[in-house]
């Protein structure tokens, strides 16, 4: 039976997070960085954000909200749902959402021209949150 009970402490704990996680994730102080823009198509050397790229960011920010309230209650349906109760058991239950959903759908970028290097550095932290925010749900409930 799926459970869809929300728990308040971990749900804030994982959008928090994954904000800050990613942001320093995607940062300039990364070894990757570099590697990264280039693979979107971005320009390493860009240091001022043009009007557009200002115009857009409410909707991008708007977007990586929605986007993170739904990972962490989701990774708490299916945590509660297969009762995992410990840290390994949730981490394992992330995993498998990554494997099953996150790889399957990161694949399909390939179609958009996207660099393999990107699919890699995106889904590296893609596979640290699941995992590790599952096993935050199994172990705060």
């Amino acid at each position: 039976m799926m459970d869809f009970r929300l728990s308040i402490v971990p749900f804030i704990i994982i959008v928090v997070a994954n904000f800050f996680l990613s942001w320093i994730y995607y940062s300039p102080m990364v070894p990757w960085f570099k590697t990264w823009i280039i693979g979107v198509g971005g320009d390493v050397n860009k240091t001022q954000m043009t009007e557009e790229d200002k115009k857009s960011m409410p909707r991008l920010m708007g977007g990586a909200v929605v986007a993170t309230l739904l990972l962490s209650y989701g990774l708490q349906i299916m945590v509660h749902s297969v009762k995992a109760t410990d840290f390994a058991s949730g981490a394992l239950v992330g995993l498998v959402l990554w494997l099953g959903f996150v790889i399957t759908h990161s694949l399909n970028t390939q179609f958009e021209g996207r660099k393999p290097i990107v699919l890699v550095i995106n889904n590296v932290l893609y596979l640290v949150t699941y995992t590790i925010f599952g096993g935050i749900v199994a172990v705060m409930g």
